[in-house]
């Protein structure tokens, strides 16, 4: 007689590095997994440092695949005589 294992059930995915399915991540959540917070990261979308794409009227999001690069990578550096008030 054979005796069934039950299978693990997978916890919800919190992160783009968890296996997330998603493709756009808000950008709370982006400055979040970045360590860094929303009022630098919305100066960052600003800027064109951190990319971004506009959903409705108001929300940023960044997409996962621009997320994992930054968090491997770091952002980019930023263009020489830029100013960003």
């Amino acid at each position: 007689m054979s005796t069934l294992h039950p299978s693990p059930i997978p916890a919800a995915a919190a992160s783009v590095l968890d296996g997330d399915p998603r493709i756009l991540i808000p950008l709370p959540e982006a400055a979040e997994r970045l360590g860094i917070s929303r009022w630098q990261a919305y100066k960052l979308a600003r800027s064109g440092r951190l990319p971004t794409t506009r959903l409705g009227t108001r929300d940023l999001y960044v997409p996962a695949a621009v997320l994992r690069r930054i968090e491997q990578e770091g952002l980019p550096p930023e263009p020489e005589g830029s100013v960003v008030a």
